[in-house]
């Protein structure tokens, strides 16, 4: 009776260890690859970075930045000689000095190009197109 008493003790301590070291050769196992990724502290939980267009304290979006970019992407399209850009709240107005050698049915023609690509590249305003000769 007494060594069927140890022979169990002996099967619990035995049982006991390889949980013991199961969970301590598991634990073992986490490397720096398998940490969880936080966000950034910014403020917004992680908000700003993962939606960069957000507006916040160090934002890139601005007029300056905006007109530049219409500019610079009416630039390419044939028989625009200026290009003015008012803004208005969410209300983009764009005035485009065209050559006065092109005839009304290709000045209604980039007007309609130049509409197109402006809301397209600016989707966050409302776009307004004018041609002056």
């Amino acid at each position: 009776m007494h060594t069927e008493r140890l022979y169990y003790s002996i099967r619990r301590f035995s049982a006991v260890m390889i949980c013991l070291f199961a969970l301590i050769a598991g634990g073992c196992a986490n490397t720096n690859d398998d940490r969880v990724k936080t966000y950034g502290h910014d403020g917004y939980m992680g908000l700003s970075n993962s939606n960069p267009n957000m507006p916040g304290r160090h934002t890139t979006i601005n007029y300056e930045t905006d007109g530049n970019m219409v500019e610079q992407v009416l630039r390419p399209i044939a028989g625009i000689r200026d290009t003015q850009v008012i803004f208005d709240g969410t209300n983009m107005h764009v005035n485009l000095r065209v050559n006065k050698n092109l005839s009304d049915a290709e000045v209604q023609q980039l007007l309609s190009t130049a509409q197109s690509v402006v809301e397209f590249n600016m989707p966050r305003y409302d776009v307004h197109v004018e041609v002056r000769k």
